[in-house]
């Protein structure tokens, strides 16, 4: 059980997610974003305001990591998108 506090957390969108950002502020290809706790990848995604579909998978200090994983301070946050080609 996590005790509620806020605490920062690194993303790195790439440029392709952030532009799918709704919130102006995050529009960028790396950000730190104030959080609080506890709060999971998929709650941090909503926030963002990115469509889950363009998310390939999702690396939390280094390790591919479920959507529901709790974030803890201080993690690095890698978003890949989904790469298609013709």
């Amino acid at each position: 059980m996590h005790d509620t506090q806020n605490f920062t957390v690194t993303v790195d969108l790439g440029i392709a997610l952030a532009r799918h950002v709704t919130v102006e502020q995050y529009k960028q290809a790396k950000i730190n974003m104030q959080l609080q706790q506890p709060i999971t990848l998929q709650q941090l995604i909503m926030r963002l305001g990115i469509p889950p579909a363009y998310i390939g998978f999702i690396a939390v200090n280094g390790e591919r990591r479920s959507w529901d994983v709790l974030l803890e301070p201080n993690d690095s946050i890698v978003l890949i998108p989904y790469i298609t080609g013709g």
